[in-house]
């Protein structure tokens, strides 16, 4: 026991002197704390300062409302939307004179057909008048331009005018883009498209004029000009009389076939096989005249036998 005893005197002693070196040499001073501020870049100072140097370190630089508002100002706007030009001298709204070129091109990828018809007029179910594409536009039929929207689609478009660096603003429909209604067309991007696209193919449906302004081909290049509307061309073959085929009997597709060497002008009743024309079958007509398909379905025909 009076060797525990000792121990523990030993290392009081011990204790008590290492105390008294540790105050003699100043060494809690040097093991203080130090602040570190996160505000800004200050030098750490001790604990004992003063407290009015620790709270004038701390405070932060306040940045006044003019500069804050200045720097918001010099962002990019990234947000705004595109602006699109507003009609003038340079620009116009493009209405029929967009429908050329977009049928042009329609033609030449094959998205339609050159020869092929198209509804045109409205009318009831049962009735429809049928043009081929060059004969929609010569008549600036409106009707026949809205179905061959439909036929080439928006996607096409949109993608042709792009790579012709005609950039349109959001939410147009295909008629719209085709009617040229709704937005607005720099003049020379509009002329550009008639020299890359119109060939000498189309050289009929000129001067194409519409609301007082034509396009005509001068020199190799197309222009746009003031003209006053002049009557139509007449088709060539107005000068021509025709015989009117025998078109009963026979499926209504053959009988379209049939017309559309002498005619644009079709209208159709009914489906399935012709049960009756207009004009009568062997009858001597001329030009681009009206014709009418009285048709009857097979299974109809069949019943009533």
């Amino acid at each position: 026991m009076n060797k525990k005893a000792n121990r523990r005197a030993f290392f009081v002693c011990l204790l008590i002197c290492l105390m008294y070196v540790s105050v003699i040499m100043h060494l809690p001073e040097k093991m203080s704390f130090q602040r570190v501020s996160n505000v800004q870049k200050i030098v750490p100072a001790n604990m004992n300062m003063s407290m009015q140097e620790n709270t004038r370190q701390v405070i932060p630089k306040i940045v006044p409302v003019s500069t804050v508002q200045a720097a918001q100002t010099e962002l990019p706007a990234v947000d705004k939307k595109m602006s699109y030009p507003a009609p003038g001298d340079d620009c116009i709204e493009p209405a029929l004179f967009m429908s050329l070129p977009l049928v042009c091109f329609a033609i030449k990828e094959g998205l339609i057909e050159k020869e092929g018809l198209i509804p045109a007029e409205k009318g009831s179910r049962s009735t429809v008048s049928w043009k081929k594409p060059i004969d929609i536009l010569y008549d600036r039929d409106e009707e026949g331009l809205k179905n061959i929207s439909k036929t080439i689609g928006l996607k096409n478009m949109m993608v042709f005018l792009k790579q012709e660096g005609i950039i349109l603003k959001e939410g147009l429909s295909a008629e719209d883009i085709m009617l040229g209604r709704g937005y607005v067309l720099e003049k020379k991007k509009l002329l550009s498209l008639y020299n890359r696209v119109v060939s000498d193919k189309y050289n009929r449906l000129f001067p194409f004029i519409v609301n007082g302004t034509g396009v005509v081909g001068r020199n190799g290049n197309f222009e746009l000009t003031a003209m006053r509307d002049k009557a139509k061309k007449q088709h060539t073959a107005e000068d021509e009389g025709w015989l009117m085929p025998n078109l009963v009997n026979l499926p209504i597709k053959i009988a379209l076939d049939k017309l559309t060497i002498h005619t644009a002008r079709i209208k159709i009743h009914g489906s399935g096989v012709v049960a009756e024309q207009s004009p009568k079958p062997f009858e001597r007509t001329s030009g681009e005249t009206e014709c009418i398909i009285y048709g009857k379905s097979q299974k109809q025909q069949t019943g009533e036998k």
